[in-house]
């Protein structure tokens, strides 16, 4: 928490060596969460733009109350959910990350990858079902690993609310997934997307 005061102040006073410090801390954490809300490539940029700008425009009124990545979460998010109001709501992220390691696995096991990629198909159609406010406590807390505590003050919703939203979701994920999950031979444990405690 004193490392984060001390970056701040410094970013405030002027450094630009200690934003760049941010930027690499942050750029890659609000990359990844972008990409669950943004599908199309360019806009995603331009998205992580407006975040990093806005980000620079308010640490002036960073107090030091929270985490300096639960802000930084906070103010992405928001950005997000601008962005997922502005176009269809049904819409779900293609996660580059996870085609470029099927892609890296296809020559090495053929049947695994086989397997992985209808996996995640079936993962993300799940996803996609599920009801935003759902979403975002999925994304938040498995997906980006925040405790209940961070995605409460994230979404600015109590935490009770969160630990149900995410019951719930995980529900719906287990009904939407239950021949993976609890099938014969499934290439998912029966726990999969149950919920961790923290």
């Amino acid at each position: 928490m004193q490392d984060d005061k001390r970056l701040v102040k410094r970013i405030q006073q002027g450094d630009r060596g200690a934003f760049e410090e941010f930027v690499d801390a942050y750029g890659a954490r609000v990359q990844r969460l972008v990409r669950r809300y943004v599908e199309n490539t360019s806009d995603g940029e331009d998205v992580i733009q407006e975040i990093f700008c806005d980000l620079y425009r308010s640490l002036g009124s960073f107090r030091g109350d929270s985490a300096l990545s639960t802000w930084v979460y906070r103010v992405a998010v928001n950005h997000c959910l601008k962005y997922r109001q502005r176009t269809r709501p049904d819409c779900v992220p293609y996660d580059e990350q996870a085609d470029s390691a099927e892609s890296a696995d296809w020559h090495a096991d053929p049947m695994r990858s086989a397997v992985q990629g209808e996996l995640r198909d079936q993962v993300q159609s799940a996803l996609a079902r599920l009801s935003p406010w759902h979403y975002d406590v999925v994304v938040l807390c498995e997906l980006h690993g925040l405790t209940y505590q961070e995605c409460a003050k994230v979404l600015d919703i109590p935490v009770g609310t969160v630990k149900s939203r995410l019951s719930n979701a995980f529900r719906r994920l287990r009904d939407s997934l239950g021949d993976y999950i609890l099938g014969e031979g499934s290439p998912l444990c029966a726990d999969a997307v149950g919920e961790r405690t923290r």
